[in-house]
């Protein structure tokens, strides 16, 4: 049975996943996220159709370069008042018909995209074979971690990872959660525009990782990896499925989705993939009447304020740096003590050391550090986030394109792994 029949099975309706507060404070937000990203689709196809962005620049070149990687600044109209974002537009060849012809490319790339393509969007590497019988750097004691060779296992994937987890449906207004047998099999998004208003997907980002190198050439560096997950909506509206669009094209196909505000959760970071105020983000194919595929990527964000959030309290950091050198031990000893010291210590909420530092060297050097040593909020959109964005997109559409030669003929599903048609290929 394909996932609507599924969910409309009776015995499905009697084990329907429990729902708790987090799962409520997600779906709440769907209607809104998908509100207000498409404004700012509208006003950005309206910027690209005039190029009119108010501070374009050219983000990154390769030697396999895409076709057009511009990123840019600017300030929308939402809801009725300025909203400063950020963005970024990647344009590149996807593949070229070799043998078929390009109408029997264009039905199977129709089926790819809309049907399968959320289920193949993460890839994995090739990684070292480590023996049951060896050691890993998990093996081994915390404190003697530092001191040891022994392998560590990488998580070799990239791309992203969808996971569908609540739907709307159209005509009843009902909402539902997707059973966890279901939530890799991303629905055919054709059926957004009969059965379904809209679709809540939890987005795993694989390999986004923030580094740091204090001198040049990379002789050193410093890397923080996150784990990182957002929630997006989808709806019909963002959607592409169009046969023969122009005298030029046989087909325009893609996918696009709504930003939602993150869930509340413990971290030091206030920006990035999850941490969105409102945005969206477009992927669309287009096959021409020679059967060359292109792909054109959109994305829109708002402008951070924040990079980093500290609650500043004394007490807790000088307690964190005791439990550090002591394996917790100080915390477990005087754990009543550090309460009642943490609610009478003055402390700053919401502190963000990033900020603060290219706010005070930039009143120190009479801001020079703005333009030599790149001291600002502007350097840190263009590199790390918007740069890592770029990739984590390009090594997307890179294994889509593995995947989507693998596979002889997508319209024949005798031809197409259990592994793809089930979403857990990657």
């Amino acid at each position: 049975m394909d996932v609507w029949e599924t969910i409309n099975n009776p015995d499905y309706r009697d084990c329907t996943p429990t729902w708790d507060d987090r799962d409520l404070l997600v779906v709440g937000d769907a209607d809104r996220a998908l509100a207000d990203a498409g404004q700012l689709k509208e006003w950005w196809e309206q910027k690209e159709a005039t190029g009119t962005y108010a501070n374009p620049f050219e983000l990154v070149r390769t030697y396999n370069r895409a076709e057009r990687v511009t990123g840019f600044f600017d300030t929308a109209l939402l809801n009725g008042k300025d909203f400063p974002v950020m963005g970024l537009v990647q344009n590149m060849v996807f593949d070229k018909s070799k043998q078929a012809r390009p109408e029997i490319v264009r039905d199977e790339l129709r089926e790819f995209i809309l049907h399968y393509f959320m289920r193949v969007s993460a890839t994995k590497e090739p990684e070292a074979f480590i023996p049951r019988d060896q050691f890993t750097k998990a093996d081994v004691r915390t404190e003697l971690q530092p001191f040891s060779f022994c392998p560590e296992p990488l998580d070799t994937q990239s791309g992203f990872g969808y996971s569908q987890l609540y739907y709307k449906l159209r005509e009843s207004d009902y909402v539902g959660k997707f059973p966890v047998h279901l939530q890799p099999r991303i629905v055919d998004l054709r059926r957004m525009s009969d059965i379904y208003q809209w679709i809540v997907l939890q987005v795993n980002i694989f390999d986004f990782n923030l580094t740091y190198m204090p001198f040049a050439h990379g002789s050193f560096s410093l890397t923080f990896p996150q784990k990182e997950e957002t929630y997006i909506a989808i709806s019909r509206d963002f959607i592409t499925n169009q046969d023969e669009p122009s005298p030029d094209l046989l087909g325009r196909y893609g996918i696009g989705y709504a930003l939602l505000k993150p869930a509340p959760r413990k971290t030091i970071f206030a920006y990035g993939p999850g941490y969105f105020t409102a945005g969206f983000q477009s992927i669309d194919f287009e096959i021409s009447r020679s059967g060359e595929t292109r792909v054109r990527m959109g994305f829109v964000a708002n402008r951070p304020t924040n990079v980093t959030n500290f609650d500043l309290n004394p007490i807790s950091w000088g307690f964190g740096f005791a439990d550090l050198m002591t394996f917790g031990l100080t915390s477990r000893l005087f754990g009543p003590v550090k309460k009642a010291l943490e609610q009478v210590t003055p402390h700053i909420p919401n502190f963000d050391p990033v900020i603060a530092y290219i706010a005070f060297i930039n009143l120190l050097t009479g801001g020079l550090a703005r333009n030599q040593l790149c001291a600002s909020l502007e350097a840190l959109e263009k590199n790390p986030m918007l740069l890592t964005h770029f990739m984590e997109h390009y090594y997307l559409i890179s294994g889509a394109l593995m995947t989507w030669r693998k596979v002889q003929n997508w319209l024949d599903p005798a031809d197409i792994p259990e592994a793809v048609r089930e979403g857990t290929s990657s």
